[in-house]
């Protein structure tokens, strides 16, 4: 049988009476994890014997190692007697062996009793202060992805050095500011207990032993994208409900559709400008709209903010196999024929037809230019550019044609066929059309603006002024630019 013994955080009271009457027992094999416990003091000082795996930690590369080098020996042991595997704290708090030992008993019937003891996570509470109901998170300075939610109280563990230390601290100063208060606790639960405190920026200014563990307090004021997106969320809340602001509580979804495409185009001009401070704030607004319609939406009973956050999550994933799966995908082009084939899937027996995902309310070109976009997705296209320029010719010449014989409806729509046609060929280029045509109208925007100052430094009225004129004013303002 297995014996799995806690042996309590280091004060050897602490251990439990089922726990001394196994790791004292004569008749079975007592091994311990570690010799560097104060029980393991007490049971050397009144004549009990014992094994211990320390040898191990030296002729191993890592952890992962020294853990499979444990089970292996325990379980070996297991198959001629009694075995009493004891280990510091409670066995079932981060205690990788553990797991591991109880699922061999289960898959190969071998009885097996976990006996539990305090860990050293209470007795660093208990040391602090802390009410673990309050909000108490834990977390391994090992997990390269641990997830801190900076909201509550955190325990980490396993920081055994100061490089430990020091890594943990760069990835903690990503979220918390370097003056936030931290506390390390060393041989908590024991006589030699020791609190440090000291500012997150000076964590690893000091050396770390295998009986500390950090205590990070809760912190609102830190950058965490969690915590952000609650209290936008709480603020949006606030004002749409009652007792809120007259003018939002009036607002839909139908309300808001101007404002929604103004903040889009706010943040393609910060784009334009380049400006990474003003590119900040108008993706701040742009996300405003996007938390108003959730909660416009929560109220009506349709969805929440969750649902839209989740769901875009899942879709990601799901359509970048290549990143979450097994998929293989080296090149551009292979992530799009991915992605084309899982919209495929997704879209089957929804009865849509295939270009009905392009929303018609987009600007004219950019409908053009993504309708394209999704029928080339099929294989509906020109295999060359060379295609394209003549489509482009021949809706010139209709046009002409449509021209010459006066007929506005059919002029209207002539025209609306030549600039589908030069989308095609930006398509073809690469050249998105509204940014392209955008961008041609803040330059003529800009070249105008030069050419009324320098009719202005003429004194020339440009209304006064002859095509001529204007068009060597052109010229000049042209010229600027270059």
């Amino acid at each position: 049988m297995l014996y799995i013994v806690g042996l309590g955080p280091g004060d050897p009271g602490l251990i439990s009476r089922r726990g001394w009457e196994l790791v004292t027992r004569r008749d079975a094999e007592v091994v311990l994890r570690t010799g560097k416990h104060p029980v393991a003091d007490e049971l050397r000082g009144q004549g009990y014997s014992f094994g211990t795996y320390d040898s191990l930690y030296e002729g191993h590369d890592n952890f992962a190692q020294v853990y499979d080098a444990i089970v292996a020996d325990v379980w070996h042991k297991c198959k001629t007697g009694d075995v009493v595997y004891a280990v510091p704290g409670n066995p079932m708090v981060a205690e990788s062996s553990v797991p591991r030992l109880l699922k061999l008993g289960r898959q190969q019937g071998l009885k097996t009793e976990v006996v539990l003891a305090p860990s050293s996570l209470e007795a660093v509470a208990m040391e602090i202060g802390l009410d673990a109901t309050k909000g108490l998170a834990i977390g391994d300075a090992l997990d390269l992805d641990l997830r801190i939610n900076p909201s509550c109280g955190w325990l980490i563990t396993q920081v055994h050095s100061r490089l430990v230390a020091g890594d943990l601290k760069l990835r903690l100063l990503d979220i918390y500011p370097p003056e936030h208060p931290i506390a390390v606790v060393r041989h908590a639960g024991s006589a030699q207990s020791h609190i440090r405190a000291c500012e997150l920026a000076d964590l690893d200014r000091a050396e770390f032993t295998h009986a500390d563990t950090v205590y990070i307090p809760p912190c609102l004021a830190a950058r965490h994208v969690g915590l952000a997106m609650e209290e936008l969320a709480r603020v949006m809340h606030a004002l749409h409900g009652a007792g809120g602001c007259p003018w939002d509580r009036e607002q839909t979804h139908h309300s808001l559709r101007p404002y929604l495409i103004e903040e889009t185009y706010e943040v393609l001009a910060a784009i334009e400008n380049n400006d990474a401070v003003e590119l900040a704030e108008e993706l701040g607004d742009l996300l405003l709209q996007v938390v108003f319609h959730a909660q416009i939406a929560r109220e009506a009973g349709e969805f929440e903010l969750f649902d839209s956050i989740i769901g875009i999550t899942e879709k990601l994933k799901r359509r970048h196999p290549h990143v979450f799966g097994q998929v293989q995908a080296i090149t551009s082009l292979q992530v799009e024929e991915n992605w084309r084939r899982i919209k495929q899937v997704e879209r089957a027996g929804q009865n849509k037809g295939w270009l009905d995902s392009v929303p018609l309310s987009l600007p004219s070109l950019l409908l053009a230019y993504k309708l394209q976009a999704r029928a080339k997705q099929v294989g509906f296209d020109w295999p060359t550019i060379e295609g394209a320029w003549q489509k482009v010719d021949e809706e010139v010449r209709e046009l002409q044609r449509a021209i010459e014989v006066g007929a506005p409806d059919s002029i209207t729509e002539e025209y609306g066929d030549v600039l589908f046609s030069l989308v095609n060929v930006g398509r073809f280029l690469k050249v998105e059309p509204e940014t392209a045509l955008r961008a041609a109208a803040l330059k003529f925007k800009r070249r105008f603006a030069w050419l009324e100052q320098l009719a202005a430094a003429r004194g020339l009225v440009m209304g006064e002024c002859t095509l001529q004129e204007l068009d060597r004013l052109w010229d000049e303002a042209k010229a600027k630019e270059i």
